[in-house]
């Protein structure tokens, strides 16, 4: 898991605490425009929303791998864990709005 989003998911911790609610928090943007509105357990361990900047979930962790779903700059994307594909470059497989890998650059939380 990126340093972002370790970083990420501790100020949803804190925000939890301060707002002594154990379900899911309010969306809180930052001055870097990363957004994290809710914490939840996944198969991966906590899954969180992030904002996409647009760009496309893509069938897999490749350029070359069609689309699945165009997001637009702004939309909220759940996401439950990042890779890295065999080149380095860092992906993360959205939940929702559709299933699939989004490229790091195309997303808040990078």
């Amino acid at each position: 898991m990126s340093f972002r989003v370790k970083a990420a998911l501790s100020a949803v911790g804190a925000l939890l605490a301060a707002t002594a609610t154990a379900t899911t928090a309010s969306p809180a943007y930052s001055a870097t425009h990363t957004a994290v509105a809710a914490v939840e357990s996944g198969p991966h361990g906590a899954r969180i929303w992030v904002t996409s900047n647009g760009g496309p979930i893509r069938q897999c962790k490749y350029q070359t791998c069609g689309p699945v779903y165009q997001t637009y700059a702004g939309e909220p994307l759940y996401t439950d864990y990042d890779e890295l594909n065999n080149y380095g470059n860092r992906w993360y497989h959205i939940t929702s709005p559709a299933v699939g890998w989004i490229y790091c650059g195309n997303i808040s939380a990078c």
